[in-house]
């Protein structure tokens, strides 16, 4: 597998990577994400009687973890839809109201599939 850095919207080359080296990319990807997803919280915990920028950086920390979720969903996409899905969760990466869904979605307890898109579209009316 050609070495591919991480940031700058690469992302995207998910989608034009064979199955296994997309596995090693997301691999080395996850922990980097974890990494920063724990630096936003951890700094949150720093500050004292600042309760909107605690805020802020705990939401960084929910949308980097979101981020996790949506590569996550990207390993379990099945290879015979890579061509026709992984575009599609590929760009919640880089959506911000996909990524708040998904750090909410962590909260919701749907039933059956239906379900989870009516929580989804209350959540992305609001």
């Amino acid at each position: 597998m050609t070495k591919v850095t991480f940031g700058g919207r690469q992302a995207i080359k998910l989608c034009q990577m064979p199955q296994e080296d997309r596995l090693k990319f997301l691999a080395e990807g996850l922990p980097i994400i974890a990494q920063s997803a724990e630096g936003f919280w951890s700094a949150s915990r720093q500050l004292q009687d600042k309760p909107r920028e605690i805020e802020v950086l705990e939401n960084f920390a929910h949308e980097e973890a979101a981020k996790a979720l949506i590569l996550i969903d990207a390993v379990r996409c099945p290879a015979k839809l890579i061509s026709s899905k992984l575009n599609k969760v590929v760009g919640h990466f880089y959506d911000h109201l996909a990524r708040l869904i998904y750090a909410e979605a962590q909260h919701w307890k749907p039933m059956h599939m239906k379900q989870l898109r009516d929580y989804v579209g209350i959540c992305s009316t609001r």
